[in-house]
């Protein structure tokens, strides 16, 4: 059995089209009197078809911003710029299928048909002084922060100069305030997050008479079933992005090293630890086939193979997994394989509010809309991202996805969340690591010349 691809799906393209209607009524871009677009130019602009155009225009009768004038076209009331206030989402395009934004923000704006939030992507920036100069320069009234995104903004100055406090919510689980925290203050409400996980091809793993992976499941188990996996399907056994921000450093995780600083201001480290850390990698790299994981260029390499069946494990989060919800692959998750003690690296993405808005209550509303029981709800139902309120991730019901059957699997591995900060590093730091890692696995440096070349220029 093959994995189906995802299904080209109508209601995507439909509600870009709505939000793309709204924002430039909101915006003022067509005034009150003005007609919208004709139906053949929306069916081509949004390759949509007839009826699925005329279904989204009639959603826009409904909230009161436009009205049909019999064979003439669509025309914006005359009351609806005046009704409603525009504020601007700066958002990750992960986000578009992660927690389906498009549909989410059309649920807001009939919740609230009186604000309408333009969708702004962010830019793929990485240092401080670029995301301080986007933010200024662009009226972003709320913006998706992640941890990595929050620790950078924070070597610019204090949050509290730049964001909003906001209230912490009792609803939503409270480890997930710590990566947004400074100085006992919450800056970024958190919206959904997920740990790191082990998928596996169960198909595959029942042909070659493999049992499941479990939580005592270490790197050397993976390495072995790789090969059995790669000797008796001829493919991959298990594949990862070796040198994505979010995959290598969890060797680190696990290894319990923690990096000190030298009164240069330079890291300070175990180098035991770190060559541990290190080998872990090259033992997966020789389980399997290196030049393919070592030219891996992106971290949905993995999940594309997956999904294709030229790999039968995986290293991948509940919000990769979001690509093989509507395949028929049968797969499933199992905690993360440890070396050393269990650990997992958790993402976290929040929301929060520029401080320079001018528009922060409408922006506060959004906010607490998106981490409220609707949108929470809405996200568990339609996706495979964990909602950070509680209620919301624990729920179980039919939903239609295909959903791995252990996919509560996150609640057990709570206690083995970590951050980037538990090992005293900051993320630039580890891109520089990454670097020198890089020319070890490849074999082109040993561990005693990486490490002190680690040690003399970060």
């Amino acid at each position: 059995m093959s994995a189906k691809p995802k299904r080209t799906t109508f209601r995507i393209r439909l509600e870009e089209m709505l939000v793309s209607l709204r924002n430039d009524i909101g915006m003022g871009r067509y005034a009150p009197g003005d007609f919208l677009p004709s139906e053949h130019r929306l069916i081509e602009q949004f390759s949509l078809s007839k009826n699925s155009v005329r279904k989204g225009l009639e959603q826009l009768v409904e909230q009161g911003l436009v009205e049909k004038v019999p064979r003439i076209g669509t025309r914006v009331v005359q009351n609806a710029a005046a009704a409603t206030v525009t504020i601007r989402l700066g958002y990750f395009s992960t986000l578009l299928e992660h927690v389906n934004l498009m549909t989410l923000l059309n649920r807001f704006h009939r919740t609230y048909p009186g604000i309408v939030v333009q969708p702004v992507p962010l830019p793929s920036t990485r240092s401080a002084s670029e995301l301080a100069d986007f933010l200024n320069a662009e009226p972003i009234d709320v913006v998706t922060v992640n941890n990595e995104m929050f620790e950078t903004m924070l070597e610019n100055g204090p949050a509290s100069g730049q964001l909003e406090p906001l209230e912490p919510s009792g609803s939503l689980y409270p480890f997930l305030n710590r990566p947004f925290t400074e100085a006992g203050a919450l800056y970024v409400q958190p919206f959904v997050f997920s740990p790191f996980v082990l998928a596996y091809n169960k198909v595959h793993f029942r042909e070659t008479e493999l049992t499941a992976p479990d939580d005592s499941w270490t790197w050397d188990d993976v390495a072995a079933a790789s090969k059995r996996l790669s000797a008796s399907r001829g493919h991959l056994g298990f594949y990862m992005h070796y040198l994505s921000i979010n995959r290598w450093p969890l060797f680190l995780l696990q290894s319990g090293i923690r990096f000190g600083r030298s009164p240069e201001g330079r890291l300070a480290f175990d180098r035991d630890l770190l060559r541990t850390a290190a080998a872990t990698g090259s033992s997966l790299l020789a389980a399997q086939n290196v030049a393919s994981a070592y030219l891996s260029e992106r971290d949905a390499d993995a999940e594309a193979l997956f999904a294709q069946q030229k790999v039968s494990m995986i290293v991948t989060s509940y919000f990769s997994i979001n690509s093989l919800r509507e395949t028929d692959l049968d797969y499933d998750i199992a905690p993360l394989p440890h070396s050393g003690k269990p650990a997992t690296l958790m993402l976290a993405i929040g929301l929060a509010v520029n401080k320079q808005s001018g528009k922060k209550q409408a922006a506060k509303r959004f906010v607490d809309y998106c981490t409220g029981e609707e949108a929470q709800l809405f996200i568990r139902k339609t996706t495979l991202s964990l909602p950070s309120r509680k209620e919301a991730a624990e729920w179980s019901g039919p939903d239609g996805l295909n959903r791995p059957s252990r996919h509560e699997v996150y609640r057990d591995l709570v206690p083995t969340y970590r951050l980037y900060a538990d090992m005293n590093i900051r993320y630039a730091e580890l891109v520089r690591i990454c670097a020198e890692l890089k020319l070890y696995w490849a074999g082109l440096d040993d561990m005693d010349t990486v490490s002190r070349r680690i040690e003399e220029t970060v």
